[in-house]
């Protein structure tokens, strides 16, 4: 026990005489967690009873002491540099402790409010300004973890991602690893994806509440930050049965005796801004995209196997897009939900991308409209839930040129990115660990919504070693399947 004092000791305390940004870490077994930036330490002490030291007092530069049982101890990790921790507060309602949700407060509600980042050695620090604040998602908007999104006055480049003035923050709320995204974002990126998002884990504060963890990331739209083509010429399509867009419409076709449908919305540019500009008014330019997508779709549908739709889709994109959501199962793709498509101008062919949403893949087994997700043996596409996604995709996988290149590209991922994305994540659930296990303590289990149910991420190396196994069984699945996993 002494050494252990004495070690404990030695380590906290050289370590608050380090660089500015040096974080310090108390993993304990007693399901509690300690978390310091080292210079915010000031003093270190040790409690006894009739002459054996218990316990560990330390006190911050505020005189804000926390004792620790040292037998609750089980290690101490010192790192660097520490998540950037990103601080919100509401102008006019700063005794808020989140975002209010009812028929008058909306996600759609903004809110005036000051925000600074500070990077800890990993980033640049951001600077306090005036932000426009609101919530964002559209089933996790409803969940007790809060996800977010700010706007800034001008286009700022925040964590080293390009230049923009909106981004988002991820709440991960019913993912116990915290990383689907990131894993899904790395793939994309590995892969060669134009536009792929990146992934910052954070600490976020809400009125100088500490929140959780969060995932920081672009606001997916055409823009310089995301998909950056030019809004005057192109377009972005978004296929999602939850269907809340202003410019929308049913593609709709006859598959054997049923008839089917796909939700379509353009997600960017606003018609209504750019048509008076383009010398049209917004239902003409928007009828013109109706019947360019409708080509697209129907030649998708209607198509032998063995002909080609290269004319129509870029389809390298397509192998890489349903790659990702495949290696993923993300299971959204059936509704359809969060399905993005892009066209650089009326004159090019459609592009899949960017990929979005996997907090709801992998591993987790709450909702279930297949009977087994969460299973890593399952296809990525079984039925049809809210509209069409499984019959429209089923023409798109059944076609000989996509099947051609996918097992291609399948095969090579096999053998040459997925160990890189193995150490990648190695890489990336030491950096977010401590920080895991502070959301866990926040965020417990929570099954009161039953398509939703959250499993906290306390457990943090659990489940990444679960999310390691269901990895390395879905690619063998994805390897033997006589569809790669897409569908039967």
């Amino acid at each position: 026990m002494k050494s252990k004092i004495l070690l404990l000791s030695a380590v906290l305390m050289s370590s608050a005489a380090m660089a500015q940004n040096e974080q310090i870490h108390l993993f304990r077994n007693d399901k509690a967690f300690n978390s310091y930036k080292a210079s915010n330490i000031e003093s270190i002490s040790f409690t006894d009873n009739d002459g054996s030291f218990v316990g560990m007092l330390i006190t911050d530069k505020d005189s804000k002491g926390t004792t620790v049982n040292i037998s609750a101890i089980d290690s101490v990790v010192m790192s660097s540099t520490g998540l950037p921790e990103i601080h919100v507060n509401l102008i006019d309602y700063p005794d808020w402790t989140d975002l209010l949700k009812d028929q008058t407060h909306t996600k759609e509600t903004e809110y005036s409010a000051t925000l600074y980042m500070e990077g800890n050695g990993m980033y640049d620090d951001l600077s306090l300004q005036n932000v426009t604040f609101r919530g964002r998602g559209n089933s996790t908007w409803n969940l007790p973890k809060t996800p977010y999104r700010f706007k800034m006055s001008s286009k700022t480049s925040v964590c080293g991602m390009k230049k923009a003035k909106s981004f988002v923050l991820i709440a991960n709320y019913i993912d116990c690893t915290l990383m689907r995204n990131a894993i899904a974002l790395w793939v994309s990126q590995r892969l060669g994806m134009p536009f792929a998002n990146h992934s910052v884990p954070v600490k976020m504060y809400f009125n100088n509440i500490y929140k959780g963890a969060y995932m920081l990331t672009e606001k997916i739209g055409i823009g310089s930050g995301s998909v950056d083509i030019d809004e005057n010429t192109g377009i972005l399509f978004e296929l999602d049965s939850n269907y809340d867009e202003v410019f929308k419409y049913q593609f709709s076709w006859t598959s054997g005796s049923e008839e089917k449908y796909i939700p379509v919305m353009v997600k960017d540019p606003d018609f209504t801004e750019i048509a008076p500009e383009l010398g049209t008014t917004a239902t003409e330019y928007w009828d013109m995209w109706q019947t360019d997508f409708t080509k697209f779709a129907n030649a998708v549908v209607s198509r032998p196997a063995s002909q080609s739709l290269s004319d129509v889709l870029d389809m390298e994109s397509a192998v890489n897009f349903f790659m990702v959501n495949g290696l993923c199962n993300n299971h959204e793709m059936q509704h359809p939900k969060s399905l993005f498509i892009h066209k650089d101008s009326i004159n090019g062919i459609y592009k899949f991308g960017p990929v979005w949403d996997f907090d709801g893949a992998f591993t987790y087994d709450g909702s279930s409209y297949n009977g087994e997700q969460g299973s890593p043996t399952t296809v990525l596409v079984a039925q049809d839930c809210a509209a069409g996604g499984y019959s429209f995709l089923k023409c798109l996988f059944a076609n000989a040129e996509f099947r051609t290149l996918f097992k291609a590209r399948l095969e090579k991922f096999a053998e040459e990115d997925y160990p890189q994305l193995k150490n990648y994540m190695e890489e990336y659930a030491t950096l977010i660990e401590p920080s895991a296990k502070e959301n866990g303590l926040l965020w417990d289990d929570d099954t009161s919504i039953p398509e939703f149910k959250s499993v906290s991420s306390w457990e943090f190396r659990n489940n990444f070693n679960t999310l390691k196994s269901w990895l390395d069984t879905r690619v063998k699945y994805m390897l033997d399947h006589k569809n790669f996993g897409l569908y039967e």
